[in-house]
C-alpha cells in the first residue's frame, strides 16, 4: 500500500490549465520553483491581513489600528525575499518599491473602510489558516485534499459561516477570471470540507472572495476601490459538480492504492505563455502561441 498522497489545490489546477505540464511537475517530479514578486507579495500581504484580523477579533479593533501596518507589512515582505532568493535575485530594488506602495495603498484603504469588511458586531472569528486535509474519494483513501481556509468569520445574526479566500490581483478580477470555474472550485471544494470538518450544514456556510488591487486608475470619476469583494454561485450543485470534478481527476491520474499513472498526459493548446517548460523542447515541443 502506498504513503499517503496529498493533492493541493494548486496541483489540481495546473492539471486542468494542462495535464502534460501536470505529468512533468508530478510524475516525473521536474517540477520547477521559481520565486517570484507576485507570490511573495501575496503571501505578505496575507500574513499582514490575517494578522490584523487576529488582534481585531481577539482583542478589539482599537489594539489592531496600533499595529503600524507598512512596517509589519514590510518586514514579512523583507524576509520573504531573503528565504527565496539564495539561488539568486528575482526581483530589483524599484520593483519591490513599487510592490511595497501598492501594498500601503490597499492597507490604508482598508484600515479607512474596514467597517464595511469586518465588524465584530454579532460575529466571532471562527480561524486563519485552517488546515484541511481530507479523502477526496470513496476507494482512494491514501488520496488527500490539503490546504487552508484562509478565513472564517461566523455570523450570529444571520447563523452562517462565512469562508473568506483572499486573493491579491493587479487590477481585480473581470467576467474572464469570475467565469474560471476552477479557479472558483477552490472556496466552493473549500466549503464542502468546511462542512465536513466542523460537521456543519452547506446551507449555513456562505462564500466570498476577498480581492485587492494593486492598482486602480484613479483618473476615473468613478475610480473602483482597492477592494473587491465577489460571492459566486454556492448552491447544493456547484459544490457538488466541484466536488466530481477533483474526484475525477483523483480517477484519472491515480491509481486505488495512490500511485501515479503513467500514461500519456495532454498537452494545452491555450496555456503555455506561463509555462516553466515553455523553453524546453526537448520536455514539450507546443509552441507559445
Amino acid at each position: 500500500m502506498a504513503e499517503n498522497k496529498t493533492v493541493s489545490f494548486s496541483q489540481y489546477q495546473i492539471y486542468k490549465n494542462c495535464q502534460h505540464q501536470w505529468y512533468l511537475n508530478y510524475v516525473k517530479k521536474l517540477q520547477p520553483f521559481k520565486p517570484s514578486i507576485h507570490l511573495i507579495f501575496g503571501t505578505a500581504f496575507h500574513e499582514t491581513l490575517q494578522n490584523y484580523l487576529q488582534v481585531m477579533y481577539d482583542k478589539s479593533a482599537t489594539e489592531a489600528d496600533k499595529i503600524h501596518l507598512p512596517t509589519y507589512f514590510k518586514t514579512k515582505l523583507i524576509e520573504l525575499y531573503k528565504e527565496n532568493s539564495e539561488a539568486g535575485h528575482f526581483s530589483t530594488p524599484e520593483q519591490l518599491n513599487e510592490f511595497y506602495e501598492d501594498a500601503i495603498a490597499i492597507l490604508d484603504f482598508f484600515k479607512r473602510k474596514r467597517g464595511l469588511f469586518f465588524s465584530k458586531k454579532k460575529t466571532k472569528l471562527v480561524g486563519i489558516e485552517i488546515p484541511i486535509m481530507a479523502p477526496l474519494l470513496e476507494g482512494y483513501e491514501t488520496v488527500k485534499m490539503k490546504g487552508f481556509i484562509d478565513l472564517v468569520i461566523y455570523d450570529e445574526a444571520l447563523d452562517k459561516y462565512i469562508i473568506y479566500d483572499i486573493k491579491t490581483s493587479t487590477r481585480g478580477w473581470s467576467d474572464y477570471e469570475k467565469k474560471d470555474q476552477t479557479k472558483v472550485n477552490q472556496i466552493l471544494l473549500y466549503k464542502r470540507f468546511f462542512s465536513i470538518l466542523k460537521n456543519v450544514p452547506e446551507d449555513k456556510i456562505d462564500v466570498e472572495f476577498f480581492i485587492v488591487r494593486r492598482k486602480i486608475n484613479e483618473s476615473l470619476d468613478y475610480a473602483p476601490g482597492r477592494i473587491q469583494q465577489w460571492t459566486p454561485a454556492n448552491g447544493v450543485k456547484k459544490v457538488k459538480d466541484a466536488v466530481e470534478d477533483i474526484q475525477n481527476f483523483v480517477k484519472n491520474v491515480f491509481t486505488v492504492d495512490g500511485e501515479y499513472v503513467e500514461k500519456n498526459y495532454p498537452k494545452s493548446i491555450d496555456k503555455c505563455r506561463f509555462c516553466p517548460y515553455a523553453d524546453r523542447p526537448d520536455l514539450c515541443d507546443r509552441k507559445v502561441l
